[in-house]
């Protein structure tokens, strides 16, 4: 999520976070817009799972070579000069392009693998879909939204909506799960719309609207000691160890609101 003068430009990464946690949502937006330092604090077992997701995405790129196949990496390039190298490769007709640059406002993307395929498009024969190499071995909801988005803007350059996209799993019974784009297309549309009507709001209302309860997104989060603190200094009854949501809400319609109160 980035500011371009009078607009937001959202990444298929900050639809997953929306789906993860709002309240990111609101951090973030403060950030782009100026009005808050993003945190300088990194997780280091955050580092060592990039880490590992490079060197599985090296791994897979290091195999379609060994295929034979024409291999084009665009990690190096950023920006404007990405999305024109990934729309000249694509109509060169490449095997794979790596670290493709996706834009259709107020989107931005960029997929681990394109990867063509012989069903005709716009660009001639030939047309591509969407690969992402993912860690986990069952495949999440934000990674599906995430394909998904990716996938409807590969169509808008080459005339054809993908009909399938795939991640590459670390899973040797199933290294390559499939999935169709038009299962997830109207869910896509509805959190999508959802995120863009968020990013035109103040980013102060929609953190009020979400209170950073703890999440599985928590776990790679930028924010979390932000939050954690936040729960901490409101004694939040999030705290109490294996609280659920709804026990929460129970007890705040009778009045305990807090730790103390407990």
């Amino acid at each position: 999520m980035r500011s371009t003068g009078t607009t937001i430009e959202l990444s298929a990464s900050d639809l997953s976070q929306f789906l993860g946690c709002r309240h990111r949502t609101g951090l973030d937006l403060a950030v782009a817009r100026g009005l808050r330092e993003a945190p300088s604090w990194v997780d280091p077992a955050m580092l060592v799972l990039q880490q590992r997701g490079l060197e599985h995405e090296r791994h897979y790129a290091d195999a379609l070579r060994a295929e034979g196949l024409k291999v084009i990496d665009l990690a190096e390039h950023g920006g404007d000069d990405a999305v024109a190298r990934t729309l000249e490769a694509m109509r060169g007709g490449a095997d794979v392009v790596l670290q493709a640059a996706l834009r259709r406002a107020p989107w931005f993307g960029r997929p681990d693998v394109l990867r063509r395929v012989e069903i005709p498009s716009a660009l001639g024969t030939w047309s591509y879909e969407v690969l992402d190499t993912k860690l986990a071995k069952d495949t999440r909801g934000g990674t599906v939204l995430q394909l998904a988005l990716y996938s409807e803007m590969l169509g808008a350059v080459q005339g054809a909506v993908p009909e399938v996209f795939h991640v590459v799993a670390p899973d040797p019974n199933t290294p390559v799960q499939t999935f169709r784009v038009h299962d997830f297309a109207a869910y896509l549309r509805l959190i999508r719309g959802r995120l863009e009507t968020a990013a035109r709001q103040a980013p102060g209302a929609i953190e009020a609207a979400n209170y950073p309860e703890p999440v599985q997104h928590c776990d790679v989060c930028r924010w979390w000691r932000d939050c954690d603190k936040r729960r901490r200094d409101d004694d939040h009854l999030s705290l109490v160890a294996g609280v659920s949501r709804l026990q929460s809400r129970e007890l705040n319609a009778i009045g305990v609101t807090t730790l103390a109160r407990l």
